[in-house]
């Protein structure tokens, strides 16, 4: 069995490191993954396609149509909620819509609400917010290889567009520095500002 680096760390409880997610959890795990398809596979894809348009606003806003409770009521409304789903799940073994409910995203629900209670609203540690990342990071260094052997290559670009950025901000100090050293010999008082929003519109380049 592997032996886990938290083993023998005092006063370590791996458990609590591990926070809800919104985004894969709930509205790509839960809602899209399975509740989604669940009533779909039970009303018919055409009847689906007839009551939601398949857009991101759209989509959120099913979720507050099929998911209610949870965006009104309190802590212990969601608690209730997820035991009446644990309390009918059958219905849907039933109805051959799913096989089982040995599915991780569901089991992480019954943690939301102490997660919520010790760290605060989930939205705070939702990872919906550096998702946008994946477009700096990932999408745009993979479009700048030739798409083969491209984890190197995306290194190197992104290694590449570091350099270009600590370049650039170190340019706009020096044009910075320049500037107030211009004003400070001639001995003008308003050519500070003028200094500071010519690096607002440098740093706006960068």
């Amino acid at each position: 069995m592997y032996k886990p680096f938290w083993k023998d760390l005092p006063f370590t409880n791996i458990f609590t490191c591990i926070t809800p997610d919104i985004l894969h959890q709930l509205h790509k795990g839960i809602f899209h993954d399975h509740l989604l398809q669940w009533c779909i596979n039970i009303i018919g894809e055409k009847e689906a396609d007839a009551c939601f348009q398949w857009t991101s606003t759209e989509h959120k806003e099913m979720q507050r149509v099929f998911c209610q409770q949870h965006m009104d009521l309190s802590l212990k409304a969601m608690e209730e909620s997820l035991k009446t789903l644990h309390d009918h799940k059958q219905v849907l073994i039933g109805l051959q819509i799913h096989e089982d409910f040995n599915v991780p995203k569901i089991h992480s629900l019954q943690h939301y609400v102490s997660s919520i209670q010790a760290l605060g609203n989930a939205d705070i540690y939702n990872t919906e917010y550096p998702e946008c990342l994946h477009i700096d990071y990932a999408k745009d260094a993979y479009h700048a290889s030739n798409k083969h052997n491209y984890v190197e290559q995306m290194a190197l670009w992104l290694q590449c567009q570091e350099a270009i950025h600590h370049k650039s901000a170190y340019l706009a100090w020096r044009q910075l520095k320049r500037w107030l050293h211009m004003d400070s010999v001639d001995g003008a008082t308003s050519g500070t500002g003028d200094a500071a929003d010519q690096l607002m519109c440098l740093h706006a380049k960068v």
